[in-house]
């Protein structure tokens, strides 16, 4: 099954790191990354999952540091575990002395028809399926929506990876099917109208004219995943 992708910035009245994506067609691997603090963490990152995801197809038996998880495939268990380690590097090689960066993440690894996705932070990721509508598959908002003590407008992470131990990562797994499309949006809150679209009315053109006309002050990044 292939994968395409379709990715669009807006700039808000404040910033909004820039999310920075890396696919690998070769394994149907994606990595988005948000980086608070250092620009260069992301490609820090990208490399180090790639690389440990790498050395993991071509040893086999390689010592997992973390027990897997039963309901993940291989791969999806060499994905979260690639994830974690990221994590704990970037605190390692970045954070120990001072707080340099934090990332966001949402990575996903394809095999065979099932679908495995690691998540921390934004994007949320939302199932566009044809017989079934518009299905959130993970949700974040920013911490501004969670406390009164900031201003609506001002994009704060809930959760970063990086940054001290046991990582808050979330992780699930999808079986694919042709004509299936995932949304990926990276906005403080995601308004109601979005979800009152039918899946044929999505497309990245009508998501970003929702998001963009419900609060032209806040930034945002969206991407639409086709798979056929």
């Amino acid at each position: 099954m292939n994968i395409k992708i379709e990715d669009r910035s807006f700039g808000g009245k404040t910033f909004r790191p820039q999310t920075k994506v890396d696919f690998e067609d070769s394994n149907k691997l994606l990595i988005c990354t948000t980086t608070w603090g250092r620009d260069d963490i992301s490609e820090k990152v990208s490399e180090f999952i790639k690389n440990y995801i790498n050395i993991a197809d071509d040893d086999t038996e390689m010592t997992m540091p973390f027990a897997r998880k039963e309901n993940l495939q291989v791969k999806g268990n060499t994905l979260r575990m690639a994830v974690i380690m990221a994590s704990e590097k970037i605190n390692a090689d970045y954070n120990k002395e001072e707080l340099q960066a934090g990332f966001e993440i949402f990575a996903a690894i394809q095999e065979g028809p099932q679908w495995t996705y690691v998540s921390c932070g934004q994007p949320s990721v939302i199932l566009i399926r044809d017989e079934m509508g518009i299905i959130p598959l993970s949700q974040s908002v920013d911490l501004n929506i969670l406390t009164q003590n900031s201003h609506i407008e001002d994009p704060l992470p809930t959760a970063v990876l990086g940054i001290g131990q046991q990582p808050p990562i979330q992780y699930g797994n999808l079986r694919l099917r042709k004509q299936d499309r995932i949304a990926l949006i990276s906005r403080s809150y995601i308004p109601s109208p979005f979800y009152q679209l039918s899946p044929a009315e999505v497309s990245l053109s009508s998501l970003s004219d929702i998001l963009a006309r419900d609060n032209e002050n806040i930034p945002f990044w969206a991407a639409l995943l086709h798979f056929v």
